[in-house]
Parts: C-alpha cells; sequence; structure tokens
C-alpha cells in the first residue's frame, strides 16, 4: 500500500496525514493542531464517529495495523483519489499521479457520459477506468478490500416538529454562531466576497460587515453594464464596504490559453471528475495580477445557502415518489448539456439509483442528500478551485455543518421556494442593515415556477426555434471563451449543446479531448 500526498499541503506524522482545517467556535485547527486532532485514533468505530463530529473542510488519511483509513469533509473540498495497480492499493491527492501509473488507461464509459451529460462523474468514479474518488462524506478502508462508508447521510436526519417563528429565531442564532465563528477565526486575514446580486453573498457581505467590516474587499465581475453590478455596488456602498467591478472583455480573457496559468489551472480543477469553471478564473487573476489582494486574503463566497435552503425544491415532492421515478427525474433535470442517447441515458440513471437511499420514504430528503453529494462537492464547492490555484484559501460558511445539519432537518413546507431562508434573510437581517434592494433579481416563486415550465416545454420545440429564442451574449463571457476552446480542437471534435448557450457543454468536451489527447485514449 502506498500513500502519495503531493497536491495539497499536508502535515502528517509516521501514521497520519491531514489538510485543511477544522472550526471550533471561532478558531480553526490545522496544521499541528489538526494533526492532533485526528492522532490516537484506535479504531475503525472511533474514526467514523469522530469524522461525524467534525466541523470543518479536510481530508484526512490514516495508517493502522496494515490498513489505510482515507476520508474527506461533508462536501469534498480536499478530494481523494485512489487505484489497484498489479494488487497494490495506492491512494492519492492528485489524480493524475494515478493515471500515470496505469499502463493502460481508458476511459469509463459510464462516467464519460454523466460528465458530458452534467459536468462531472456520477457516485466514485473518475473518467479514468480504474481509478476512484472518495466521495464526498465518506471514509474507505483497505485491508483485503475496500470498504465504504458514508458516515453523513443527511437523508437520515429526523425532521424536526417546530413552528414558522421559532425555526426563524433558530435559524438567525446559527447564522450568527457560524459567521462569527468562521470571521472570528479570519480576524488576521484579507476577506474578498465574490459580490453578486443575489442573496447568498449579499448575506456574506452582510455579516462580515457586522464582523470584520475593517479588511473585506467586495468584487462583482461579468460583461459591463450587466444587471448584477447595480445591486452589487448598492449593497457594498450600504454595507460600508469597499468594492471594485471587474469588467469581463476582450481585452481581459484574449489569449487565456497563453496566459502562463489556464494550461495548469484546467487540469488543477478538473480533476478527471469534475468540469473547470471559468468565471472565477479572470476575476482572480485580475485581482492577483493587480495586487489588490494581499497574500493572506481568504475568499468567502456564496456557497451555496439558496439550494441548501431549497431552491430546487417543487410541490411535487409532496408526494411518494419511487426511486425509479426521482432517479429519473434527477436525470431529467440535472444531466441536459447535449442530447444523449438511450443506453447514455440507461448507464447515468443506474449510478443515481445506486446512490438513492431505498429506506428513506420522502423523495425529497433523498434528493437533498444526492444533491450535497453530487452538485453541492463536485460542482459548487469544485469551483473554488479557482481560488486556491492562485495559492489563496477560501472558506464556504453557509456549507458549515451547523447549517447543513439545520437545513437538512427542516419540515418540507419551510424550504419550498426557500420560504424560511428568504423571510429570515431579508426581514431580519437585510431589513436592519438597509439591504432589501430595488429590482432584486431574487426571483419569487411564481417566476421561478414560471422559469421550471418553460424549461420542461423548451425540449418540445425544434432546437432551431429554441436557439432563435435565446440571448447567447452570456453574461460572464462564456460564448467568447468557449470560443477559443472550439476553435483550437475544431467544431468536428464536439457534439452539438442541447442549447445554443449551454457553454459549460463545450468545457466539459474540451476538457475530454484534451485528457484523451494526453493520455493517447482511443
Amino acid at each position: 500500500m502506498r500513500v502519495l500526498l503531493t497536491k495539497q499541503e499536508w502535515s502528517h506524522n509516521d501514521s497520519v496525514w491531514v489538510t485543511g482545517f477544522v472550526r471550533e467556535s471561532n478558531h480553526y485547527l490545522s496544521g499541528q493542531f489538526l494533526l492532533n486532532y485526528f492522532s490516537g485514533i484506535d479504531t475503525t468505530e472511533d474514526f467514523e464517529r469522530k469524522l461525524l463530529s467534525t466541523n470543518g473542510q479536510f481530508s484526512v488519511v490514516i495508517k493502522k495495523s496494515g490498513e489505510i483509513w482515507a476520508a474527506t469533509d461533508r462536501l469534498r473540498n480536499y478530494p481523494l483519489f485512489y487505484t489497484i495497480v498489479n494488487e497494490e492499493f495506492i491512494l492519492s491527492d492528485d489524480c493524475y499521479v494515478l493515471a500515470d501509473v496505469h499502463t493502460k488507461r481508458g476511459f469509463k464509459k459510464q462516467a464519460v457520459d454523466s460528465f458530458i451529460g452534467g459536468g462531472f462523474t456520477l457516485n466514485n468514479l473518475t473518467l479514468i477506468d480504474g481509478i476512484f474518488q472518495v466521495e464526498a462524506g465518506e471514509l474507505i478502508i483497505t485491508s483485503e478490500k475496500i470498504i465504504r462508508k458514508y458516515y453523513h447521510k443527511p437523508s437520515r436526519n429526523s425532521i424536526s416538529r417546530i413552528d414558522f417563528d421559532l425555526a426563524a429565531s433558530k435559524l438567525l442564532e446559527v447564522f450568527n454562531e457560524v459567521f462569527e465563528g468562521h470571521i472570528g477565526a479570519l480576524k488576521d486575514n484579507f476577506i474578498a466576497v465574490p459580490l453578486s446580486g443575489g442573496y447568498d453573498s449579499r448575506l456574506v457581505a452582510s455579516m462580515c460587515a457586522l464582523n470584520h467590516p475593517q479588511n473585506v474587499l467586495c468584487f462583482t465581475y461579468g460583461r459591463e453594464n450587466n444587471r448584477e453590478v447595480a445591486l452589487a455596488r448598492d449593497a457594498a456602498s450600504r454595507l460600508g464596504l469597499k468594492w471594485i467591478n471587474i469588467v469581463y472583455d476582450s481585452n481581459l480573457i484574449n489569449g487565456y490559453m497563453e496566459d502562463g496559468y489556464f494550461n495548469k489551472y484546467y487540469q488543477y480543477a478538473s480533476g478527471l471528475s469534475s468540469m473547470f469553471y471559468m468565471q472565477d478564473y479572470f476575476a482572480v487573476r485580475y485581482l492577483k495580477e493587480n495586487n489588490l489582494i494581499p497574500e493572506n486574503t481568504v475568499f468567502i463566497p456564496g456557497f451555496s445557502g439558496d439550494s441548501l435552503a431549497g431552491s430546487f425544491f417543487t410541490s411535487a415532492f409532496r408526494k411518494h415518489t419511487e426511486k425509479d421515478q426521482l432517479a429519473f427525474q434527477i436525470m431529467n433535470e440535472k444531466f441536459g448539456l447535449i442530447n444523449l442517447d438511450r443506453r447514455a441515458k440507461e448507464n447515468i440513471y443506474k449510478l443515481i439509483c445506486e446512490k438513492l437511499d431505498i429506506e428513506i420514504n420522502e423523495c425529497w430528503k433523498n434528493y437533498e442528500e444526492w444533491e450535497i453529494k453530487e452538485i453541492h462537492a463536485k460542482l459548487i464547492v469544485n469551483s473554488a478551485k479557482a481560488f486556491t490555484f492562485f495559492g489563496y484559501k477560501y472558506v464556504t460558511p453557509l456549507f458549515d455543518n451547523h447549517l447543513i445539519d439545520f437545513f437538512t432537518s427542516l419540515p418540507f413546507d419551510f424550504k419550498l421556494n426557500k420560504r424560511l431562508y428568504d423571510y429570515v434573510l431579508t426581514q431580519m437581517i437585510f431589513k436592519q442593515l438597509n439591504v432589501n434592494l430595488k429590482k432584486e433579481i431574487n426571483p419569487k416563486p411564481f417566476q421561478r415556477n414560471l422559469q421550471r415550465f418553460k424549461e420542461n416545454i423548451k425540449h418540445c420545440l425544434p432546437a432551431l426555434l429554441i436557439d432563435n429564442m435565446i440571448d447567447l451574449k452570456s453574461p460572464i463571457l462564456y460564448d467568447e471563451i468557449t470560443r477559443t476552446m472550439i476553435d483550437e480542437i475544431g467544431q468536428k471534435n464536439l457534439i452539438k449543446p442541447r442549447q445554443a448557450n449551454y457553454y459549460n457543454s463545450y468545457l466539459t468536451q474540451w476538457y475530454l479531448f484534451k485528457t484523451k489527447e494526453k493520455y493517447q485514449i482511443p
């Protein structure tokens, strides 16, 4: 058995490796303190209990009695990968290290299907056959065989019997504890907040204004005069926080493939399992190259309060749905970047079914857990690689264990249309800080339902008609960014997206092409 940890900064002794941090009140345990925290664990049962009670962004590897125990946090902030070569188990934080030790490399077809359909590989698969990932909230134990266990299963949380007003007061209390803890731990750091026109990032900015107003920079990015700019500027001004706008235009993105960063970034961020994102890439590069933030900057993005709060919930979730029906719904909603053939859909459907818990009756709790372990971990949190690639750190208070536990225990009605979340933000936080703004872009329930209806009927219309109805100009310049990728590998090597402005489809297919080229996969 081998442990090859080279990508992250690891603290270790002879038998334990740790990276990241654990939050205890308003302090972070990292480095030697984190190593001490995970030392002295004698059994896998103790390890599982320790993981379940640990609140932070971390990965940990333990060698014990001829076994390797490895785990990631609830959101897989620091991915781990493993494989078996010549009957030897090898674990690494760098999937490309494992790919290099394989003499016969090939794509895993089911993983490719989910990657080009949704932007990530499902379950514990990676794009390369025989290389696997440790999933969010999972621990693996290797001895004579590999044992996999989810130590965190939010679908098993009991539903709280609480009235709305008490739930609102409790949520405000949890918000205050979480943000005071995280921001208190960052009292000596500079904080950068990607501020959009939405509620999540405004909540982060509001809490920074209350707890750490001196060393904060809010920044907004995108096309000039996009609708987010005015709202973000107004919110930052009212909160008394410094704010800048980073205009995305041809001058900013021209030649990005030769900028000295990109060709390392896309591999670093994708890790043979997740689509790399470009929206934060140019903004962080701009901040770094123009010396607008110091080296000790910590980014606090608004990942992803609205999703935990129920933004994807629909009234249809009220009724019991069989596992196969739910899997079919997830496949249709989450894997539509291209028009998949029947075989690809069957592959994706089977993988989704594997993850759903047949012992959970409420389909919305099953969907919620799937969303956390797949979408949140592999897309949303993974997009923060843009911060760490350029040498900075990030924290995600809205994914703090205390908030995850709170939201995953709420009654359905409090989460439908983000009822509780939006109430607490608008009436108990934003109102007091005078940051309820005019012309909000946060959609009302009827607007959200109308958008879902539009998305559903789109698929019944001719593709040409749909393409003529949509605005091809991406607010974050993805139309121009992906055009460079299309030109590089040629349109003939790409499958047409399901909709002309599904630009993520080009990111996934370009990455597949480059990976195939790198490893000479037929």
